[in-house]
């Protein structure tokens, strides 16, 4: 406390408020307007400033563009097409290998093509799907860049997320961009910490002296959901209920590492009684609808301005597919037979996501179509590359527009 002699006069103490009082206010007055400059921030500063369906544009992937972006195809038209067969020479692994822009690594578990020794049928069908070339009727497609994908990756990792479907699209892109990726040297912790479930990385050459980095990914998850309560699992957490075989690993953990995220889950779900004791379809349907609806709403929440969900279609399955050689003339819509499940509601499903999509008008999240030509035979390779393509489109409209 001041002494009297040494207390502040009280004409002294009215002056120092003002000052203060004018100071502050100028201060805000300039805090505020220079939250109002054009200024680039990162990625998480930017999601956090902005409504939560913002949408940011995405870096050009630097693959030359045609002058009109209108002429180039979406999934949607992309499917519009025809298979066109171009037969290929190949009698040993290594021309497939050339032919197809391999450069897979040395193991793993969909290898169809390298079981020519123990399973050569395996190898002659490999041969008769690389005979076949899809044809969009109405659009462009840009050519695929392995070079330019990976470089792009490297700095805006992707993320497959789903069931063996979707692992297998995972090998596809680690063999087609296998000339510069390999398996991560460390621990990425994609997992969470978590020693029951097991996830596959791989990482540009260009980013090695980067401890942690992830290039590419890919987590299985069946249902996206717990099936016991429809709650979106984190590291730890118990899998609960599966119907059949299979994983049901928690994913959203791992989101914000991943600029890109393929989803899917539709094989795995079929009609049981913990949908229902009638075992119909409008049970299974009900079941399916929530579930995604609550993974649809979690993605609006907490996907950042930058990032791209593309929720790929679910095309149809057959029974003993492998017996297939040649596209079938039209779409073959599944009998149920034995093996076959409710493979016939995958359009159903897709309509599930198409309509929340729609709804909400958020264009982070992209319905990725791939249904009509994988109808017709569905290689994965071409998803791929149509993959490339719209990540190289959309980066053209989001940043025009």
């Amino acid at each position: 406390m001041p002494t009297p002699e040494t207390s502040i006069p009280q004409s002294t103490k009215t002056r120092l408020v003002c000052v203060m009082a004018a100071t502050a206010f100028t201060l805000l007055w300039v805090f505020t307007w220079s939250g109002k400059e054009d200024v680039i921030k990162p990625a998480h500063d930017r999601g956090l400033e902005w409504p939560s369906s913002y949408t940011a544009s995405l870096e050009p992937m630097g693959v030359e563009l045609p002058e009109d972006i209108e002429t180039l195809c979406t999934s949607e038209t992309y499917n519009q097409g025809e298979w066109i067969r171009e037969p290929i020479k190949a009698e040993t692994t290594s021309d497939i290998e050339t032919v197809a822009g391999y450069h897979c690594p040395s193991n793993f578990p969909h290898k169809c093509y390298r079981r020519g020794d123990e399973r050569p049928s395996e190898f002659n069908r490999s041969v008769h799907i690389l005979d076949y070339t899809w044809a969009p009727s109405t659009c462009d497609v840009l050519p695929f860049d392995a070079d330019r994908y990976a470089t792009y990756l490297s700095d805006h990792p992707l993320m497959f997320v789903g069931d063996s479907i979707n692992q297998l699209e995972f090998e596809s892109m680690a063999c087609l961009l296998g000339q510069h990726l390999q398996n991560t040297p460390w621990d990425t912790n994609i997992t969470g910490g978590d020693n029951q479930m097991w996830a596959s990385t791989l990482v540009h050459r260009n980013k090695l002296q980067v401890e942690g980095a992830v290039t590419l990914a890919y987590l299985r998850t069946d249902y996206l959901v717990r099936l016991d309560d429809f709650k979106l699992m984190q590291p730890n957490d118990p899998e609960g209920y599966l119907i059949g075989k299979g994983n049901n690993f928690p994913w959203v953990h791992a989101l914000d590492r991943f600029d890109h995220i393929v989803i899917n889950t539709a094989a795995h779900w079929h009609t049981d009684e913990h949908w229902g004791e009638h075992l119909t379809n409008e049970e299974l349907m009900e079941a399916y609808r929530k579930a995604m609806r609550v993974t649809f709403d979690y993605l609006v929440a907490h996907l950042k301005p930058i990032q791209r969900v593309w929720v790929r279609s679910s095309p149809y399955g057959h029974a003993k597919c492998s017996k297939y050689t040649a596209p079938s003339k039209t779409p073959v819509v599944p009998t149920r037979k034995e093996g076959e499940y409710e493979w016939d509601m995958f359009d159903e499903f897709d309509q599930v996501w198409k309509d929340m999509i729609e709804e909400s008008g958020d264009k982070r999240i992209k319905f990725f179509d791939v249904s009509n030509m994988s109808n017709l035979r569905g290689p994965v390779d071409d998803w791929n590359k149509l993959l490339f393509h719209e990540m190289a489109r959309e980066a053209a409209v989001s940043g025009s527009a």
